[in-house]
């Protein structure tokens, strides 16, 4: 147990005996140990270095008090052990880049077709462990995110987190689905912008298309395994969450309706007047009525800036 530390089985012998009898000499170690002297002396050394021995003058040897000596000793592994660990980060990075140089497939698989796409997307969340990044725009033929095989991978305690382009607040059967994936636990905000269509799983696994259309055989996605281009997925992913909004809020705030709390999420992900009428059915003299009202109650100088206060604040 004690080469944990470091200390061979005549250390450790040394070391216990000289704390039953501190004034043991070496030569008295030797003869009770029936070891040879040289070894001893040899192993007295190794203990004085570090820190388990001290010497008593011409009394002998003594130990150190356990819980100093060996508390020492076991911080001192333990720093061993953590610079072996960041090596062994830094030699699996090179492994990674190795494997890639010699053999790229290993790293990036091709997927030819929707249908094929959409099977792969089922694939990567049935095998999710930890967590489910999604990036999520029409058109949804291909690449979004399988409700089955999200609703399992949320019971198994796997966390999803999805951002979807505000172009699904004018699809109410998508917004349908959305509000339902949140009851079960998925967390979903909005981006005006969204840049690709993306599935990142466990932070390792990624899928993304390579072609913009999604129809027929000749939309073509790939899917790509731990590398640097995962984590550089995983990076952008993080810095959209945070400038997305929620797409729903919990908190009750007086006076905040449904209505209101819609007008907000709208406002925050930059939709336009039109698109906003569409989406509420209400009239163009009410929606101004209600923004005048939420831009005073927030402080706020702008549409979008009342959006983001609002989500700052919870209300949406």
């Amino acid at each position: 147990m004690w080469d944990a530390i470091g200390l061979d089985v005549l250390e450790e012998r040394i070391y216990r005996l000289l704390l039953r009898d501190p004034r043991c000499s070496v030569e008295e170690c030797a003869r009770r140990l029936e070891a040879s002297t040289d070894a001893v002396r040899a192993s007295v050394d190794r203990l004085m270095e570090l820190g388990l021995l001290e010497s008593s003058g011409g009394h002998g040897l003594r130990a150190a008090d356990p819980r100093i000596g060996l508390g020492g000793a076991i911080r001192r592994r333990r720093a061993e052990l953590d610079r072996l660990t960041l090596e062994a980060e830094e030699l699996a990075a090179s492994f990674q880049e190795g494997l890639l140089r010699a053999d790229p497939e290993r790293v990036i698989e091709v997927v030819e077709g929707s249908a094929a796409a959409g099977r792969r997307v089922g694939e990567l969340l049935a095998g999710a462990s930890k967590e489910v990044l999604a990036l999520d725009a029409p058109p949804y033929a291909a690449l979004g995110t399988s409700i089955s095989a999200e609703e399992s991978a949320m019971a198994r305690g796997v966390r999803c987190r999805a951002i979807y382009s505000s172009a699904v607040l004018d699809l109410p059967a998508k917004l349908d689905e959305i509000r339902k994936m949140m009851s079960l636990g998925e967390q979903s905000r909005v981006h005006a912008n969204l840049p690709i269509k993306l599935v990142l799983v466990d932070g390792t696994t990624a899928l993304l298309p390579l072609t913009g259309s999604e129809e027929g055989i000749r939309f073509t996605s790939v899917v790509v395994r731990h590398s640097a281009l995962t984590d550089a997925l995983v990076a952008l992913f993080e810095t959209l969450w945070r400038e997305a909004a929620p797409l729903a809020g919990t908190s009750a705030v007086p006076g905040l309706d449904a209505v209101d709390r819609q007008i907000l999420e709208l406002l925050a992900v930059g939709m336009k007047d039109e698109a906003i009428l569409r989406h509420l059915g209400i009239s163009e003299r009410t929606l101004r009525r209600r923004i005048a009202s939420l831009l005073g109650r927030l402080g706020a100088t702008g549409r979008f800036q009342a959006g983001v206060q609002a989500a700052r604040r919870g209300w949406i």
